[in-house]
């Protein structure tokens, strides 16, 4: 896969080349892994929604310096002259949080990681590199609970990215459902995204870096009638 080198994005998915070249306990998520997925899937995809970080399953057991160590000596293979500082320690509902600086410590990105097991994954074989991603149907799963429930507002982009994911690819519904209950996941009633449709499309319109962004009716309507026809909306 062809990836741009003049930008950030290149050099996030340069980092998750090289630890993924040394086989670190990681599992990857987020737009970075969604974005590869759906190119996989449909190379003519022309939406593309910028990512500026990256978030991961860290899959093995909690140790800081070990884990430290471990993105430092990716992100110094990309660019000798940055570091990798903990900024955040893994708390309930908190993941682990790096910040990637530059000599004079500057901000150049973030890398998030959760502490936690994901047997829910596929590996996908990009430049002759060997990268476990979170798969669809786990994405999906994570998606659909945060439209369930308040925290919609926070993560709009997520009502674009189910959007994206039941537009281009096939997605076994089951294995949804089944990933849900294993993550102990309750979904609540969806009463936020569907009694608010005004502010979600503001929230929507809002949501920057999208290149060739769909229109909001059209991802609302498809969203709400996929979650309908399998019954997450009762």
């Amino acid at each position: 896969m062809n990836r741009e080198n003049h930008n950030l994005e290149y050099f996030l998915y340069q980092v998750i080349e090289e630890l993924s070249k040394e086989d670190a306990p990681i599992i990857f998520k987020g737009g970075l892994a969604l974005k590869d997925l759906l190119f996989l899937v449909n190379e003519n995809i022309n939406v593309d929604r910028k990512t500026i970080d990256i978030d991961a399953n860290w899959v093995d057991k909690y140790n800081k310096e070990k884990i430290t160590k471990v993105l430092e000596k990716a992100v110094k293979k990309v660019n000798k002259n940055y570091n990798v500082v903990l900024y955040r320690e893994p708390d309930i509902n908190k993941s682990m949080g790096f910040k990637v600086v530059d000599e004079k410590n500057n901000l150049i990105t973030k890398i998030d990681l959760d502490i936690k097991d994901n047997p829910f994954y596929i590996i996908c074989n990009i430049n002759d590199v060997d990268i476990k991603y979170s798969s669809l149907e786990k994405m999906m799963a994570d998606k659909i609970f945060v439209l369930s429930n308040t925290h919609i507002f926070r993560r709009i982009k997520d009502i674009l990215d189910v959007y994206l994911i039941i537009s281009n690819c096939n997605i076994d519904i089951e294995k949804v459902k089944e990933i849900l209950k294993y993550d102990k996941r309750e979904l609540e009633d969806f009463s936020t995204l569907l009694s608010n449709k005004q502010l979600v499309k503001e929230s929507y319109d809002k949501l920057i870096g999208v290149k060739n962004k769909p229109d909001f009716e059209k991802v609302w309507n498809t969203t709400i009638k996929y979650l309908e026809k399998n019954k997450f909306l009762k």
